[in-house]
């Protein structure tokens, strides 16, 4: 008998090793369903995780990630944990950041000259946080790489996927990892991290010590014209369809037809077979927004779930450091703006640096030194500051 290498799902794009029979998903949070070793340089080790977390709605499901250890790790070594929620890349599962030949890496951003693959992958301050004696462990979130339907922007399920990785790896007695972690997200990352922060609690075998977020996608501003319309770098009609692809499959309230015309309804249903940089080219070549979307016929509904989707309304129950280019158009500064100014009205303390004449992409390197000393920081038990008066 031949044995199945890769997915029916993608073949020669997505290992067999990301599918998990349905009878296999139901269980703790945080408990693996798989492991495999990862090649990594001799200092370090590494695996590719597929372990339980939930859904917004606590549906049950497998996600897959990678799990990066210092030589440092031992059993009973009792060390940090950050934990790292990537940007977009996409609802099709071969986009999992884990799904590449060598995924410990530092960031290797898609499009530049270093990448060998079209999505985003590797892990910004990495080679900085093994060397202060850290365990990484990057979420590739549901839907990516393992299970079905990534809930793009919705931030619980992204939250939760990237606190229950940090479960997964304490489940590893080898490794050593203690329940202290630093949540650190950019773009819809930076989102997930904001909504960890609020949600503390859904964990709370886990000390949450910080979480800092890079130009962190915030649905508040999708319902507000003068700062949605500065979003206009990158793939836009790419992210302008996965997102309204990802949330019907979140919520039934919600269908394709509130805003989708036919040609639109056609390039959403591709959302989970390309990445988004391929999303963006299909439905430019199709006619781009003006052809793909209409006037919205269910708009109450789509604004309670941007807005059940912002953050910044409640507490966060962990110190935040939020990191803003002043030259970004892809998440705008009047974006991260607003969401500071309700963060400090809830009492949030919030750290608050914006770097001039930076944009979405060059921000990931000039915050490196401020996020990796923030972070630090944090594990030395020192105050958090806070630019909340």
């Amino acid at each position: 008998m031949k044995l199945q290498t890769t997915s029916p799902d993608q073949p020669g794009l997505l290992p067999a090793f990301y599918d998990v029979p349905d009878n296999m998903v139901a269980g703790e949070p945080g408990s693996i369903i798989k492991l495999e070793k990862v090649d990594a340089l001799e200092e370090v080790s590494a695996w590719r995780v597929i372990y339980r977390s939930q859904t917004a709605a606590g549906i049950p499901v497998p996600v897959s990630g990678l799990i990066v250890a210092p030589k440092s790790a031992r059993p009973g070594a009792n060390l940090p944990v950050v934990s790292w929620a990537h940007g977009t890349v996409g609802a099709a599962r071969y986009c999992a950041p884990s799904n590449v030949p060598n995924p410990v890496s530092d960031f290797v951003g898609y499009p530049s000259f270093e990448s060998t693959v079209p999505n985003d992958y590797g892990i910004p301050g990495l080679s900085a946080f093994l060397k202060a004696g850290y365990v990484v462990v990057a979420t590739d979130y549901q839907g990516l790489g393992a299970g079905q339907n990534h809930e793009y922007i919705v931030g619980l399920s992204q939250a939760q996927n990237a606190l229950d990785i940090v479960r997964a790896v304490r489940t590893m007695t080898q490794i050593g990892a203690s329940n202290r972690v630093a949540v650190l997200g950019w773009s819809q990352g930076g989102l997930a991290t904001l909504i960890a922060g609020e949600n503390a609690s859904y964990a709370p075998d886990l000390d949450i010590v910080g979480v800092a977020a890079l130009a962190p996608a915030n649905p508040a501003t999708f319902l507000i014209p003068e700062i949605s319309k500065q979003s206009t770098g990158g793939p836009r009609t790419g992210r302008n369809i996965l997102l309204v692809r990802a949330y019907t499959w979140a919520y039934p309230d919600l269908q394709l037809s509130d805003l989708l015309t036919d040609i639109g309804i056609e390039a959403a249903k591709a959302a989970s077979r390309q990445g988004i940089q391929q999303l963006a080219i299909s439905g430019d070549a199709a006619g781009g927004l003006p052809v793909l979307f209409k006037t919205n016929t269910n708009p109450a509904a789509w604004a309670a779930r941007f807005t059940e989707n912002a953050p910044g309304k409640k507490v966060s129950q962990a110190p935040v450091l939020v990191m803003q280019g002043t030259a970004d158009n892809i998440v705008p500064q009047a974006s991260t703006d607003l969401y500071v100014s309700e963060a400090c009205k809830s009492s949030s303390r919030v750290s608050y640096i914006k770097y001039p004449q930076i944009d979405h992409r060059g921000l990931l390197k000039a915050a490196e030194s401020d996020f990796t000393t923030w972070i630090a920081s944090r594990f030395a038990n020192e105050p958090a500051p806070s630019d909340c008066q």
